[in-house]
């Protein structure tokens, strides 16, 4: 067995071992939705390790490379996500090995840590190599409308299609997401990571609107039992300003009109007033949303990352694509 970095050739085959190895489940495997995420992240193109024998590819390991800033710092990571084997080749560390190798050649690089949200199965592999539980995220709730919308397979598309992502972003200036200094570890926004994030995500329908100068969300709907929960993905006011406050409340509550949700959701965000006000009477956070791991690389110190003490990322940074 050989481990090579993949090329734009081994395409085809990596899309047929996900599917060999994973089948379609929740998110479809295509080309088309492996190069948006693996080759067209605005971070960089993903670390993608094959493990061949012969010329069959038989293990695949893919860490997305991310980035956490806090004012003027930032650091840079990796996201652990695709994994897959040739099922008539389990069981011979080709996980592991895969794993390592990326583990080791991301720390020569003096990428700093890497994380992400491993399944229950996944878990125990993940602890043994390394990783610790940072928690689970902290979401807050509020109630969405008194007459709920029912849930209707499909109809998520007709309901954010007055609130298309690309229109939303287009006027917003490129100044409209400066950081602000000592600001808890997040992704910084911009024009491009959400125009990559939640426009050209061949895979979900986003929402998203914006008051140039003022405040933007991005939102999807997800199905809860037999209704709909707005979560927000991303939450931003370019002004800590009462003003624009009220403002941004007074937008999401137009959504909710609209759309009627059961419930809505969010993470506290120090993209939307420094992180000093929400948009809305939400209560929490509670620890309800995905259990993350973390693992140190170059960056030897976690605390900032560990049960979430200074790490504020959005919903839409940490949900699984």
């Amino acid at each position: 067995m050989t481990v090579t970095n993949a090329t734009p050739q081994d395409l085809p085959a990596m899309i047929a071992l996900l599917k060999q190895s994973l089948g379609e489940n929740l998110i479809p495997k295509s080309e088309g939705f492996f190069v948006w995420k693996h080759y067209q992240n605005p971070f960089g193109p993903s670390k993608v390790l094959l493990a061949r024998e012969g010329e069959r590819v038989i293990g695949l390991r893919a860490f997305m490379y991310w980035s956490w800033v806090s004012g003027r710092e930032q650091i840079r990571a990796v996201r652990a996500v695709d994994t897959a084997t040739d099922p008539a080749h389990q069981g011979k560390g080709i996980f592991r090995k895969l794993t390592m190798q990326a583990v080791d050649e991301c720390k020569q690089e003096g990428v700093g840590l890497v994380f992400n949200s491993p399944n229950p199965i996944s878990m125990q592999g993940y602890l043994k190599m390394g990783w610790k539980q940072a928690g689970k995220m902290p979401i807050c709730l509020k109630p969405g409308s008194i007459f709920p919308r029912l849930f209707k397979e499909g109809a998520e598309n007709d309901l954010l299609e007055p609130y298309r992502v690309d229109q939303a972003i287009s006027p917003i200036g490129h100044r409209a997401f400066d950081e602000t200094k000592g600001a808890p570890w997040h992704t910084a926004l911009s024009k491009e990571y959400l125009q990559w994030r939640y426009h050209d995500c061949p895979v979900v329908q986003y929402g998203a609107i914006a008051q140039p100068g003022a405040y933007g969300f991005v939102f999807r709907l997800k199905r809860v039992n037999r209704f709909y929960e707005l979560r927000i993905c991303e939450a931003w006011t370019e002004k800590n300003d009462p003003a624009i406050l009220r403002e941004a409340r007074r937008g999401l509550s137009g959504i909710v009109r609209k759309i009627r949700p059961l419930m809505v959701s969010y993470a506290d965000s120090v993209t939307f007033m420094d992180g000093q006000s929400r948009p809305g009477r939400f209560f929490g956070p509670y620890p309800k949303g995905p259990m993350v791991t973390i693992r140190p690389l170059a960056l030897e110190n976690l605390d900032h990352f560990e049960s979430f003490h200074h790490w504020k990322p959005s919903m839409g940074t940490m949900e699984l694509f």
